[in-house]
């Protein structure tokens, strides 16, 4: 697919919402579309206040960034993309809302083409041992390390990994986010001993049955999980809205987490517009293709985004940050809204509490790359060599 001018309107998007002009894509149902019995329970006490969950399959993997560093194929950190097919260094949002044949395979997600939002966080890194326990060396005699993969797609053996939820204890004022809107969760240029908010990125151990009610548990690094338990990320993006930016420079101004005020969960007046909350909760198995080799455990992994040495006492994990550009469908977020968020439902499997549910998830490329520079990638080194106007793809400067 060509990159389009991202000068297209997006009023066009909110119109044509995926290019699919049809006044109602349940009557008759869109091909991404099935029919279902099956009714959503409501949401359980001290829970969440209405949720969708959904389940995508991995789509490739790039060391690209089109938020942080647009134009610029090489320049950022090793990423692993989720949903749209074709994210790179130069998607832009028209590129989500183009035109498609229906039954044409286009993103990993539940829903394929009626969510065509791009989902991307830093690969996860694991020191690469022989069969002896001795630590790999890459082609140029460093420590070699491997990508851990996330367990994503099988809905035989993976959790729904995608949340849309209602944020705030008002579940009317719960509105659509509009259409391109992007936001960045967590802080890429986190360090050891300033951890993050758990309310915003947080590790912990499967077995732990870690909650944010009675069992709050959790990390600002990666803790030493055992095999054969699951480590697992929460990260939560900010879900009050401006009501005017689609994205600010730094991908976070134009959005804020909500304030509790005399008990009640809402909204701040500078940005008062709630939206459903995004968050992503990943699982990654602790076995022996992958663990360090004396504790069993996932010592030793980091993150491609960690900017400092991980070893010892100092663990990966600091930088836990993710990216999200909405592509979703007009009206397929709208279901979403009224059935299950405004309804105080609990939706699974993208079932939208309507008679429906959205179409299964499918794998994109999944070819992995190699890792270069502790997975920070050759972004530093083109700087370096050329300045940071340099176009990696094409060899000229722009």
């Amino acid at each position: 697919m060509k990159h389009v001018s991202s000068l297209l309107p997006l009023a066009l998007f909110a119109l044509t919402a995926g290019a699919d002009a049809r006044a109602d894509i349940f009557n008759p149902p869109h091909p991404d579309l099935a029919r279902t019995s099956v009714q959503p329970a409501p949401v359980a006490p001290n829970s969440w206040r209405g949720i969708l969950r959904i389940n995508c399959d991995f789509s490739h993997a790039a060391y690209d960034d089109p938020l942080v560093h647009p134009g610029r194929p090489g320049a950022a950190h090793y990423h692993n993309f989720y949903g749209f097919f074709e994210t790179d260094a130069r998607t832009v949002v028209a590129d989500l809302y183009v035109e498609l044949p229906p039954n044409q395979r286009i993103s990993s997600c539940q829903g394929n083409q009626l969510n065509r939002s791009a989902y991307w966080v830093p690969a996860l890194l694991a020191p690469l041992y022989d069969a002896n326990g001795v630590r790999q060396l890459d082609a140029e005699g460093a420590p070699a390390w491997q990508v851990v993969d996330a367990v994503v797609g099988d809905n035989e053996v993976a959790h729904e990994v995608f949340y849309y939820s209602a944020a705030v204890d008002n579940r009317a004022a719960s509105q659509a986010p509009p259409p391109g809107l992007s936001i960045i969760a967590g802080t890429a240029s986190t360090q050891p001993g300033t951890g993050q908010a758990a309310t915003v990125a947080r590790w912990h151990c499967q077995s732990w049955n870690a909650s944010d009610g009675s069992n709050p548990d959790f990390r600002a690094f990666i803790p030493e999980c055992v095999a054969p338990d699951r480590l697992r990320f929460d990260l939560f993006f900010p879900s009050c809205w401006n009501g005017v930016d689609l994205d600010s420079p730094d991908h976070k101004s134009h959005m804020a987490y909500p304030e509790t005020v005399g008990g009640v969960t809402r909204c701040p007046a500078s940005h008062p517009v709630a939206l459903p909350r995004v968050s992503y909760h990943y699982a990654f198995p602790v076995k022996p293709e992958n663990f360090d080799p004396q504790t069993r455990s996932s010592r030793g992994w980091r993150l491609a985004s960690d900017m400092y040495a991980v070893a010892g006492a100092t663990p990966g994990g600091f930088s836990l940050h993710g990216d999200w550009i909405n592509g979703w469908h007009v009206e397929a977020m709208q279901a979403v809204i009224d059935f299950c968020i405004k309804g105080g439902l609990d939706c699974h499997d993208g079932n939208l509490a309507n008679g429906f549910r959205l179409s299964g998830t499918a794998p994109g490329v999944q070819l992995p790359l190699p890792i270069i520079n502790e997975g920070m990638g050759p972004g530093p080194m083109i700087d370096a060599l050329f300045g940071s106007g340099f176009e990696s793809s094409s060899g000229h400067m722009h």
